[in-house]
């Protein structure tokens, strides 16, 4: 897999300068969220955490996220100034990863709020992310992962029915060539002038929007409605609410 080639120090260094920013690697790490936390705790610029495989990688709200070594892109980007609160770029994340895809042959990918990217109505990447605050405008890593290599069996069988890889969506893609094209999408919608086009792609590309949803906090049903929306800070309009937490699903 070339995304080994990142231990190469030379291949790093070229790399680096291509994407503007530095870039750890690890054959196996416990999470890159928390290393990527760790040099922002520590003052570093602008960077991208990658690992080949995750011992303790993070899902939202406490999940975790499993792949077997060598089948995913697993990245965390350390953004300095935060770029924007949260949940607004774990969004607009979404929509970084899908102009990713259409780059490399796959432009069919959707989106399912908050932080989910899907293939043929599955998911295959989803978004995490994190801000600090301090006297400079603070910090954000935005964690990433995205099914590359699996095969069916490689996932639980309690996901296979929601969860896909882009090789099972037929879709034959290097994860370094990913690695690149993700990074400057991902500094595309961080940009002010690029928020709208990209909050305008999220709702084109959505799975929800139009549809009778209903949203559920620890398997508690807490909202039913039609999503009719999403706010300029990311929340999802579901009838008269804003939901800003919560796990959702379509009932038609």
């Amino acid at each position: 897999m070339r995304l080994a080639l990142l231990a190469i120090p030379a291949v790093r260094s070229a790399l680096s300068l291509e994407i503007g920013r530095d870039i750890e690697y690890h054959a196996a790490i416990a999470s890159t969220q928390d290393r990527a936390r760790a040099l922002g705790a520590a003052g570093s610029g602008p960077s991208v955490v990658v690992a080949d495989h995750q011992t303790s990688g993070q899902g939202t709200r406490g999940r975790s996220w499993d792949a077997p070594a060598g089948t995913s892109l697993l990245a965390s980007w350390l953004f300095r100034p935060a770029p924007a609160e949260p949940g607004l770029f774990a969004l607009l994340a979404g929509v970084a990863v899908a102009r990713a895809f259409a780059g490399l042959g796959m432009s069919e990918a959707s989106l399912k709020w908050p932080n989910d990217v899907e293939a043929v109505h599955k998911k295959v990447a989803g978004a995490l992310a994190h801000a600090t605050t301090d006297g400079e405008g603070g910090s954000l890593v935005l964690g990433i992962g995205v099914n590359v290599h699996q095969r069916l069996d490689d996932f639980p069988p309690e996901l296979r029915a929601t969860a896909t890889s882009l090789a099972l969506a037929g879709h034959t893609v290097d994860r370094l060539s990913l690695l690149v094209d993700l990074t400057r999408e991902l500094d595309r919608v961080a940009m002010p002038a690029e928020r709208k086009a990209a909050l305008e792609e999220w709702r084109k590309r959505s799975t929800l929007l139009g549809h009778e949803v209903e949203v559920t906090r620890e398997g508690r049903p807490v909202v039913r409605g039609v999503a009719r929306d999403i706010a300029e800070d990311g929340a999802l309009l579901v009838g008269s609410e804003r939901v800003v937490v919560g796990d959702v699903r379509a009932l038609a």
